[in-house]
């Protein structure tokens, strides 16, 4: 189901796509982010990409104001992110984030990714590409050709991914924080802990994960492949009080250190429970 918000989004956005489409040297433009998958809400802003043969002047990307009250310009690039805002007068409005980048550098990215080397930047880009809608251009059959490459991920992709974030180190530190009594450490400990447990779970469904924390509700993952009630679970890691948190934290670990041996045998996951387990004991 298409939420009022994103229903609306992508009618304010139209008219942005649309002069896009119209420039020449412009490939494709496409609608991306929670807008093109349908579950915006009130807090969500719009995503577009805009694909290049060639790398657009700053005049070109100045130009849409005749579409939307541009605020900022990132010169620096490939790629060029640019925002845009609609609707409302200065400070308020809709924001548009703008990715241009050169179609070239995506085939690249592609077949960097899709050998089984992992970015968290391209990641993202797969990611965005599955999630892109309502593709316009010249060449809007691109976006079509370039989901079809991502629609498989690569077991060497996961392998690589799983090797890398599996390898949670120095869970103990948690507890030194928290005797410090210094909560702002510990929850930076359980942030990244999660983060390497949520790339992992990703991994395994065969799921690209640039930035694991993007989604919207924890209980809208969508991880087949993970432990029970992993949703309560994490809330459980931030809502109750360290200790039982921590202990939530290595459960879920544990568990999916299991998952792991079942699914990607080629895993060393006895190392990776190695690395995990080590502990550190203080002195007095």
């Amino acid at each position: 189901m298409v939420t009022e918000a994103a229903q609306r989004r992508r009618v304010m956005v139209r008219p942005v796509m649309d002069w896009y489409a119209a420039v020449d040297g412009v490939d494709a433009v496409m609608l991306g982010g929670s807008t093109a998958r349908g579950d915006a809400d009130r807090w969500s802003d719009i995503e577009v990409g805009v694909f290049w043969q060639r790398p657009p002047t700053e005049a070109e990307r100045l130009a849409v104001a005749g579409a939307a009250d541009v605020r900022l310009v990132n010169v620096d690039g490939p790629p060029w992110d640019d925002h845009l805002y609609l609707g409302e007068p200065r400070p308020d409005g809709l924001l548009v984030e703008v990715a241009h980048t050169l179609t070239q550098t995506v085939e690249n990215s592609l077949d960097e990714l899709l050998s089984g080397k992992p970015d968290g930047q391209v990641m993202q880009l797969a990611q965005g590409i599955i999630d892109g809608r309502e593709v316009i251009g010249p060449r809007a059959e691109l976006v079509a050709r370039w989901q079809g490459r991502v629609a498989t991920y690569p077991r060497d992709l996961a392998l690589a991914v799983v090797r890398y974030n599996g390898n949670i180190e120095k869970f103990w530190r948690w507890q030194m924080f928290f005797e410090r009594d210094n909560p702002l450490l510990v929850a930076r400990e359980f942030v990244r802990m999660t983060n390497q447990l949520l790339s992992v779970l990703y991994a395994l469904n065969g799921r690209y994960s640039g930035h694991v924390l993007a989604f919207k509700r924890l209980d809208a993952l969508d991880l087949p492949l993970a432990p029970p009630s992993l949703p309560a679970r994490l809330r459980a890691v931030f809502g109750r009080p360290a200790p039982e948190g921590a202990q939530t934290l290595h459960d879920l670990i544990e568990e999916t250190f299991d998952l792991v041996e079942r699914h990607l045998p080629e895993v060393d996951v006895a190392a990776l429970r190695a690395t995990f387990r080590s502990d550190r004991k203080p002195l007095d």
